[in-house]
């Protein structure tokens, strides 16, 4: 009989103690109408406003199936969104339950309603609760964005915000969803914030990035490339290492590119040019394999006319920058080769190498000074070349290290 008075007084307490953390504000938001609860939560006190706006989103979750295209229900689960702080510091005073269970109310807000006005104060407010150590948020707006994209919608705002969201806090999943979204380009109102996103992960996402090349046709890479080459945003390391990878797996695919056709090669020689600028320009030296391939495969292109003259040029110059022995042997090739036009009835026909390539290779072999050149740099002096030709190749076989 003791053991249970004691039961029972026990639990009167504990209910005594549980009403009593319960405040006023909260008792007058449950019992109150629709019209009543909103007009509690706009005129809410700073100390009133977690606990009752945990009510608010509560109640706004749990009769959305019921109640979710009422023109008041939706104003009352605008007005507990707008509830919860903004500012930062505010937003850290909270505590790790109370953010999580606020957005995690705000994510199911975004799910259940369908009204564009109170998914965009949802987003909007969500962005703000992102917490890093879990990717529960991350994984809402990647399914979110792959159906989105998938439905083709036309939610600009909510669309745009959750791109830049994931541009800066994404995850593998979240470059492959926003590529995808780049490359087909159904939303061009934001494509700049889609650019960004893009370049934003790639920056932290080097091995899928690249697998990204490898499965991507020579158009697609080549802009990707372009669109990182182009932003400020991108390290040098990662700038880098992406264009000599996917430099090589262009160049490993060459030839299943002949068969698709001549604009498809004259796109690859585009791209060729570029990532070896890019190479060349930070002076990229693990790369130097890579840029002597690029200069056979180049010469290829340019001999068959997808690479013109000019670019062909470039090339030449700028592998120069990436020495190495290998690449001294290849252009010392290739001068070769113009000698061999240059010899008695070759020149006579008329098929003669053009000069602006043939001193290119002249003055990258002088600047390589690999003492292999010496006879291919030699012949040239007696060759039927033009004089400045001929300058050339002296000044260039003086610069030869013994």
């Amino acid at each position: 009989m003791k053991k249970q008075i004691f039961s029972l007084l026990f639990i009167f307490l504990c209910f005594s103690f549980l009403s009593a953390q319960v405040s006023s504000k909260e008792k007058d938001f449950v019992k109150g109408s629709l019209s009543d609860k909103i007009a509690i939560l706009q005129a809410l006190e700073e100390g009133d406003r977690i606990s009752v706006g945990k009510k608010g989103l509560d109640f706004s979750v749990e009769h959305a199936s019921i109640l979710g295209s009422d023109p008041e229900f939706i104003h009352l689960a605008i007005a507990c969104i707008n509830v919860f702080p903004n500012e930062s510091d505010k937003i850290s005073s909270l505590s790790k339950d109370d953010r999580q269970f606020i957005s995690e109310r705000l994510m199911a807000i975004f799910r259940l309603f369908k009204e564009k006005k109170i998914r965009e104060a949802a987003l909007t407010k969500l962005t703000s609760y992102y917490d890093s150590s879990s990717p529960l948020m991350v994984d809402f707006f990647n399914d979110y964005l792959s159906s989105a994209f998938q439905n083709e919608e036309k939610q600009e705002n909510v669309i745009e915000s959750a791109i830049s969201f994931l541009g800066h806090n994404g995850d593998a999943d979240s470059l492959s969803i926003i590529y995808n979204i780049w490359v087909a380009r159904i939303w061009p109102d934001f494509q700049k914030t889609t650019d960004s996103a893009i370049v934003e992960l790639t920056q932290d996402s080097f091995g899928d990035a690249i697998k990204i090349f490898s499965v991507s046709n020579i158009k697609t890479a080549a802009s990707y490339l372009s669109l990182l080459h182009k932003s400020e945003k991108i390290s040098e390391k990662s700038l880098c290492d992406i264009a000599e990878n996917a430099l090589l797996i262009a160049i490993n695919n060459a030839e299943k590119l002949k068969a698709s056709g001549k604009e498809a090669e004259t796109i690859f020689a585009a791209f060729q040019l570029e990532a070896q600028e890019i190479l060349s320009e930070h002076k990229w030296s693990h790369s130097a394999s890579v840029i002597n391939s690029n200069v056979r495969v180049a010469k290829k292109s340019y001999d068959e006319g997808f690479m013109s003259e000019e670019d062909f040029v470039k090339i030449i110059k700028t592998s120069v920058l990436i020495p190495s022995s290998s690449l001294a042997q290849s252009l010392t090739e290739m001068l070769s080769e113009c000698n061999g036009k240059m010899s008695g009835s070759n020149a006579a026909s008329g098929h003669q190498p053009a000069k602006s390539v043939v001193l290119a290779l002249i003055s990258a072999l002088g600047a390589l000074g690999d003492k292999t050149a010496f006879d291919t740099l030699l012949t040239v002096t007696y060759s039927p070349y033009s004089l400045d030709v001929i300058d050339e190749a002296k000044a260039s076989l003086a610069k030869l290290n013994w």
